[in-house]
């Protein structure tokens, strides 16, 4: 099974969602993953930005006990993005 397919379900499973098969209507339809709740697309690459990863490990250094959180914002860009592990924001939204 390709690796995208088994992040969506991975990821589904996490947080109580279902994962959308649409065979070849990629993007074209709905969310990857149905919630009641969130709109969840997943992306899978080989490689994630190394500047991601070291904004969040760095966050996480501040205060190991604390949920790591990095806010991005690009220039012209309006509002920011959030990224925080998949299980860290499972146990948010199980509060």
């Amino acid at each position: 099974m390709a690796n995208w397919k088994n992040h969506e379900r991975k990821t589904a499973a996490a947080l109580g969602g279902k994962r959308i098969s649409r065979g070849m209507n990629f993007s074209l339809s709905a969310p990857d993953i149905e919630h009641p709740l969130l709109s969840i697309e997943c992306k899978y690459r080989q490689k994630i930005s190394g500047f991601l990863k070291d904004g969040l490990k760095q966050a996480e250094r501040y205060y190991p006990e604390k949920i790591p959180v990095l806010v991005l914002k690009e220039k012209h860009m309006r509002g920011e993005l959030v990224v925080i592990r998949l299980s860290d924001f499972k146990a948010i939204l199980e509060g």
